[in-house]
């Protein structure tokens, strides 16, 4: 079993620090393939396991294909049951199906986690699952009869991560292989699952998610660290202009560069303990899952913290995106040298704003599952409430929409309780008129889906600015308020 996930998780960014393509391929096959495995299996796959963590065999994770990535219910690679055998067969219909952007897989994986329609006899579709697919062999590293595996080519960064496409013709695999937590089927071909709700079970077949997007909010605040160390260090040290011609200060002793490192450095500090944070509550619902608990505090558990890491990737790749970007032109020329690694920096954080779920496709998942909070409100009048509380103040929804800004002092502003309720407030009058204008497409006659559609854009608006990112941003509203000594009366008058 994978233990100490916590050390894991700390060792992945520590590797990060020196080069992430190292850190990913460690990661994918230690954590992401063998915990899939752990966390999506039974005690028959744990030799699988064993042999990860002993290095005879290299995983990988295989869900994307060429044509469907976040429609990961239209993935379109098969896995028809043969009773006669009792093995599955794995099929790709046509190169649009064929796994693609895998790591780990353009030249070392031997094995994969491989996603797929199961199909039993009589043509009958039970929906996506996971199967362990041995892709090479482990002491040749050639492709195993029926499969076509390959390198993608050459990417914008972390070239020294392999990323791969493999397709599979009539590929055989016990039938023991497939990862029966959600389902399972008899030798004689028969479909079981202990989940009555088909989207439980499609929901819990995805649970691995969460923990890529999870470990992705912890490799943006790597990146925040690094750049933030290189660009601050550099501008203590670099002195230009000062009070007379025989003495030059600091950089970083300038209001600007001070104005454009330290929000990014807050961030920072912000951030890091969200992301250890939410990394041990995954850890919690990891523990649930492998103890069979199927209480209804476990599975809100695990679509709140779906819905965190829905948020806090974008929130974290982008700030950190910002941020390298920022400390690159806050140093000056000698920040486009090669040796400095800001640009490596940006250029490796790049793709943690796109994959396992482009952010604003990931941004419609939080809005949407806030969207349904207030719909159970107004319609079954339940209580909002989530095990790690984050949005129980949707109960008091009402009340907070009526409270005012009531400060007259801008000392007072410097308490985190006023920042807080203005936050509240914001995201419930946010969600409000959200809410409006889905009704009001839904009155117009169009359908659910349509509705949502035409409100896409309206609520991935709104939803960036729940996630934060906008504050970093630095609005002119806000640049106004950054001067030392604003007055009350245009304090009130921004407000």
């Amino acid at each position: 079993m994978v233990k100490n996930p916590l050390k894991i998780f700390m060792l992945i960014n520590c590797l990060g620090m020196y080069d992430w393509s190292l850190s990913a391929k460690y990661f994918l096959n230690i954590y992401v393939f063998a915990s899939t495995i752990q966390n999506s299996g039974s005690q028959r796959h744990m030799h699988f396991i064993k042999k990860t963590l002993n290095m005879e065999i290299f995983g990988c994770f295989a869900l994307t294909e060429v044509s469907h990535g976040s429609n990961t219910k239209a993935i379109r690679t098969t896995a028809q049951y043969d009773p006669t055998t009792q093995e599955f067969i794995i099929n790709s219909p046509d190169f649009e199906a064929s796994k693609f952007w895998i790591g780990n897989m353009g030249k070392n994986a031997t094995h994969a986690v491989v996603y797929a329609q199961l199909y039993t006899q009589g043509g009958q579709c039970h929906g996506l699952h996971s199967f362990v697919v041995q892709i090479r062999d482990p002491k040749t590293l050639l492709p195993m009869p029926g499969v076509m595996v390959g390198d993608i080519g050459r990417k914008l960064g972390q070239n020294g991560l392999d990323n791969g496409f493999t397709m599979f013709h009539n590929v055989r695999i016990p039938r023991e292989n497939l990862l029966n937590r959600t389902g399972d089927v008899t030798p004689e071909g028969v479909y079981s699952t202990s989940f009555k709700d088909v989207r439980q079970r499609f929901g819990a077949s995805l649970g691995t998610l969460s923990t890529g997007r999870v470990s992705i909010i912890g490799m943006s605040v790597v990146n925040l660290k690094l750049a933030l160390s290189i660009a601050i260090r550099f501008s203590a040290t670099r002195r230009q202009f000062g009070p007379n011609d025989d003495e030059e200060i600091p950089v970083l002793e300038y209001q600007m560069q001070q104005w454009r490192l330290i929000p990014y450095l807050a961030a920072t500090y912000v951030l890091d303990h969200f992301s250890k944070t939410l990394f041990m509550d995954l850890v919690e619902l990891q523990l649930g899952l492998l103890q069979n608990d199927k209480s209804i505090r476990q599975a809100e558990l695990g679509r709140e913290i779906h819905v965190l890491a829905s948020a806090g990737k974008p929130l974290a790749s982008w700030t950190a995106q910002q941020g390298a970007q920022e400390c690159r032109e806050a140093c000056g020329g000698h920040g486009y040298l090669a040796m400095n690694r800001l640009g490596d920096i940006r250029n490796d954080n790049d793709p943690n704003c796109t994959y396992e779920g482009d952010n604003n496709v990931l941004l419609q998942q939080t809005s949407n599952y806030l969207l349904n909070c207030i719909t159970d409100r107004h319609q079954d009048k339940v209580r909002i409430e989530s095990p790690l509380e984050s949005v129980n103040f949707l109960e008091d929804f009402k009340d907070i929409l009526g409270q005012k800004f009531m400060i007259s002092r801008v000392e007072d502003c410097m308490d985190s309780s006023v920042s807080l309720a203005a936050y509240k407030w914001l995201v419930c009058y946010l969600l409000r008129e959200s809410f409006q204008k889905l009704n009001q497409e839904r009155k117009s006659g169009s359908d659910d889906f349509e509705a949502r559609n035409n409100c896409q854009l309206y609520k991935n608006l709104w939803a960036t600015v729940l996630q934060g990112s906008k504050v970093l941003e630095r609005p002119s509203w806000w640049r106004e308020f950054s001067s030392y000594k604003p007055t009350v009366g245009s304090l009130k008058s921004k407000l």
